[in-house]
């Protein structure tokens, strides 16, 4: 009996652990760091894109992680194009048909804010972002990669 309570104490120690690790990596992430997210589908993985505005990312997809830069003129778009859709949560919500195997949805987080799915655009500055999202996954060749021929995401910790 003792020695279950011990492995159960410890087995609660590691998941207080985890949680305190996760806390924490939230906090790595700069507020000014903003955070492209792709869901992937049933058939294929998703990708997160941390675009920093000197242009370095860092960016996982099915392939595994890397890091980058992208160009001055596509780091100077986007973030411009944040800012003026600022609050990204106030960007409008669209439906759009998308298919059931492959279709996936993108939004981007910057600080607290979240934007919608962009990749059904509801607005100007929700088209723009996605074309700079579009630009960036292009500029680092970040796919949605076959569920079969790649690894899952590791979590995240956000």
């Amino acid at each position: 009996m003792n020695r279950l309570f011990s492995k159960s104490l410890l087995g609660l120690a590691g998941v207080s652990f985890l949680l305190c690790s996760s806390q924490l990596a939230m906090a790595l992430v700069p507020n000014n760091v903003a955070i492209i997210l792709n869901s992937g589908s049933t058939n294929t993985i998703g990708y997160r894109i941390y675009v920093s505005p000197s242009g370095e990312v860092n960016y996982v997809d099915g392939k595994g992680s890397n890091q980058g830069k992208l160009s001055q003129k596509l780091t100077k778009n986007f973030f411009r194009d944040l800012k003026i859709a600022e609050p990204l949560s106030n960007l409008p919500k669209q439906s759009c048909v998308k298919s059931v195997s492959f279709g996936t949805t993108t939004t981007i987080r910057l600080a607290d804010q979240q934007s919608p799915d962009i990749s059904c655009p509801g607005n100007v500055k929700a088209q723009s972002l996605d074309n700079d999202v579009i630009a960036i996954a292009k500029a680092l060749n970040v796919v949605n990669v076959p569920k079969s021929q790649g690894k899952p995401l590791p979590p995240r910790n956000f």
